[in-house]
């Protein structure tokens, strides 16, 4: 039997962060690099220049850019040729600054709907977080419906559990946390913060990754063709995948390589 419960290196947990707007990241991207944890950063804007994209770049330099539309619209109330505009005009900001594609996005005000997610996916998005939080660990059907797992003001209550559930098979593996940098506005919001990131941070059980990491991950994984006897593995992608076999065995699948266990 094998199950698609394992991740790089064989660790079986994810925890990611996914902040919106871009407005007061850079103390939380410094409290986020002295943890060594991921996030995912969904940007407004259409213009920058040169000076401020090298400012940007760098900041976001250990983490992801993302979309969040040039101006924040709701693209549920909008035609669906401007919800195109804005993430296009978005993307088009975004990768002068990231220097990589930019493919994610978050909902603004969690606004979305069927024309949407279609319009989105005709401008280049593979996966758009939404804010309705599950309170779970688990992985999305659908990737244009990325329910995460809570806010962070919700998040503390969540941990301990999570860590100690950590083998456990029964638990979903991955703790997606969400919010606004600009929602920090006093001590006692970062020492929350600071003691999430204590108890979630520095575990060789946990991967830490950003959104568009799971993303490509898990499609690698998905994308396994497996011998009728589970003994050969090929993989087609260009990311290394790992599975595990009746419990007990982990296999390690390089890409573009054939495995025989």
């Amino acid at each position: 039997m094998i199950q698609y419960n394992i991740f790089p290196e064989g660790k079986k947990r994810i925890v990611t962060f996914s902040y919106d707007d871009g407005r007061c990241d850079e103390p939380l991207v410094e409290l986020f690099n002295r943890y060594n944890v991921k996030a995912t950063f969904h940007l407004n804007g259409s213009e920058m220049d040169e000076e401020e994209l090298l400012e940007k770049r760098k900041l976001y330099s250990k983490h992801e850019i993302s979309c969040h539309t040039a101006r924040h619209g709701w693209p549920s109330r909008m035609p669906l040729q401007s919800v195109v505009g804005e993430v296009l005009t978005n993307r088009l900001m975004l990768e002068k600054m990231a220097l990589y594609p930019v493919v994610g996005m978050s909902y603004p005000s969690g606004s979305y709907s069927e024309a949407v997610i279609e319009a989105m996916k005709a401008s280049g998005i593979v996966f758009s977080r939404t804010i309705k939080n599950t309170m779970g660990f688990e992985l999305p059907d659908n990737f244009m419906e990325w329910h995460p797992t809570c806010h962070h003001n919700q998040a503390l209550k969540l941990c301990d559990g999570f860590i100690r559930d950590l083998d456990s098979q029964w638990r979903g593996p991955l703790f997606y946390i969400w919010g606004h940098s600009h929602e920090f506005k006093t001590e006692d919001d970062w020492n929350m913060m600071t003691l999430i990131l204590e108890k979630l941070s520095g575990n060789n059980k946990i991967w830490y990754a950003t959104n568009y990491e799971i993303y490509r991950y898990i499609n690698a994984q998905r994308s396994l063709v497996i011998s009728a006897d589970e003994n050969v593995f090929y993989n087609p992608s260009s990311t290394d995948v790992w599975v595990e076999k009746d419990k007990a065995l982990i296999i390690h699948i390089p890409a573009g390589k054939t495995v025989t266990i």
